[in-house]
């Protein structure tokens, strides 16, 4: 069968530009998660997707027993090696984001830097569903979320192009209103080098996400637009927080 786009993306010139856009942002984004999850000492604390573990490792440095899950095992390789050099005890799982066999595991858990929506309508609840499944009942959810109807069309552009580091990188974009999702024909140039990739991610409406997790068991919704904790705005990124329900 064909692959995925996510299942081929995130490789290559990304990696580079993707390290170059979150460079200096762990450690706020850190202080932001432990503060929105209320997260305890030594509490266990699961990150889906988590990457090449930017943020998995930086809270297991600060004493939080973290378990990292992603499907590309090159980014996973990564993170090893980099929580074996700071010689940090962390679980990484490389399997589907959709399907975690936790149940009742952790005191908290994240999905950062838009990685929600790759899939259907039902994948997407599945993914919600799982993370539900894996919490404890009041633990709480942390989901950053920049394909937001809110957040992405009042400044919605059809191309844009700029360098991240020494790497060009062109986008063009398609708003689909049919199917609510935006695809990307992404271009990265480095030198002689180009590197062609796409992607297509659903775009939900605030009130649309809010049902979604209410019906996967979540409930008290904080939506913040920043990591200073201000009251999430039109045209922001969306830092939307929410607790598993007792029952």
């Amino acid at each position: 069968m064909p692959q995925e786009w996510w299942e081929r993306f995130f490789s290559g010139l990304w990696l580079d530009v993707q390290r170059e856009l979150r460079a200096d942002r762990t450690p706020a984004e850190a202080d932001f998660i432990e503060q929105v999850l209320r997260l305890r000492p030594g509490a266990a604390v699961l990150d889906v997707p988590c990457g090449e573990g930017r943020l998995t490792l930086e809270l297991a440095a600060r004493g939080y027993q973290m378990t990292g899950v992603d499907i590309t095992e090159a980014v996973l390789a990564e993170a090893r090696q980099k929580a074996a050099g700071r010689g940090l005890q962390i679980a990484w799982h490389r399997r589907d984001m959709r399907d975690l066999p936790w149940k009742e595991a952790f005191a908290g858990a994240f999905c950062v830097w838009t990685s929600f929506g790759y899939f259907d309508d039902a994948g997407n609840e599945a993914f919600l569903r799982a993370v539900s499944a894996a919490l404890r009942p009041g633990a709480r959810f942390l989901l950053e979320f920049q394909a937001l109807a809110e957040t992405l069309l009042p400044r919605f552009q059809e191309r844009s192009w700029g360098p991240v580091g020494d790497v060009l990188v062109l986008e063009e974009r398609r708003y689909d209103h049919a199917r609510s999702r935006v695809d990307v024909e992404w271009t990265f140039v480095r030198g002689g080098r180009i590197e062609k990739k796409s992607s297509s991610i659903r775009v939900y409406t605030y009130r649309e996400l809010c049902e979604l997790l209410a019906r996967v068991g979540f409930a008290e919704f904080e939506a913040y637009g920043s990591l200073e904790g201000e009251p999430f705005r039109l045209g922001q990124r969306l830092y939307l927080v929410a607790a598993k329900t007792a029952g």
